[in-house]
């Protein structure tokens, strides 16, 4: 009876299988992750549908299943990249338009969310591909100003709650996020953590003594 017993409290519940909805939904995500890691890394010109399957682990077959072409694949995989850019301008929002405003904080959560290196290098290389592209340059013309438009909204719910007008707190974010990409573009060409972080606090203090000045007008 013990035995039976605890054998009954130790076996484990039977794994429950995955739908066919929750089994695509996966391979989906996968095909996306993989799609922009290999943008990054070759380019969109030399990405294909073959390279994408192989290094995703499942057959071409499936990706033609599930996306008509690669011009598809790649305008889901850009899209779930830049709607998470948008999804962290919210997120820094929503932190500190009710607190006090932490500029280290604010270019650090910059700096890994809204300028990692992975995003600028595919932004860039997508920019570049969608010029000859009426369909893709729509789709990437689309996100690139839904991005803009939210470091826009961040700024005016974090900065203006310090006094500063919408106009200042928007050219401040721009003066930020471009600083960001243009340090993200230096470390491609000439990898320096260290001046990479240097940078960073250099790009902080200018945020902190900004802020200053305001408070003090």
């Amino acid at each position: 009876m013990t035995d039976d017993t605890t054998e009954n409290q130790t076996r484990k519940p039977p794994k429950r299988r995955r739908t066919q909805d929750e089994r695509s939904a996966a391979t989906i995500e996968n095909l996306c992750k993989t799609t922009v890691e290999l943008i990054a890394e070759i380019g969109f010109v030399n990405v294909t549908t073959t390279k994408i399957a192989r290094r995703a682990g499942i057959s071409r077959g499936a990706i033609l299943h599930h996306f008509d072409s690669k011009a598809d694949l790649v305008k889901r995989a850009t899209a779930l990249m830049w709607s998470s850019v948008v999804d962290c301008a919210a997120a820094i929002s929503d932190d500190h338009k009710d607190g006090v405003l932490d500029p280290k904080d604010l270019i650090d959560r910059a700096w890994t969310g809204l300028m990692r290196d992975q995003y600028v290098t595919v932004s860039i290389d997508m920019m570049a591909a969608a010029r000859g592209d009426p369909d893709l340059n729509e789709h990437v013309e689309l996100w690139i100003n839904r991005m803009f438009e939210s470091y826009r909204e961040t700024a005016r719910e974090i900065f203006c709650g310090t006094g500063m007008s919408e106009a200042d707190a928007e050219s401040l974010m721009l003066v930020l996020t471009s600083t960001l990409r243009g340090l993200r573009v230096a470390q491609m060409i000439e990898p320096d953590p260290d001046k990479a972080e240097a940078a960073l606090a250099t790009l902080a203090n200018l945020i902190r003594a900004r802020l200053a000045s305001e408070g003090a007008s």
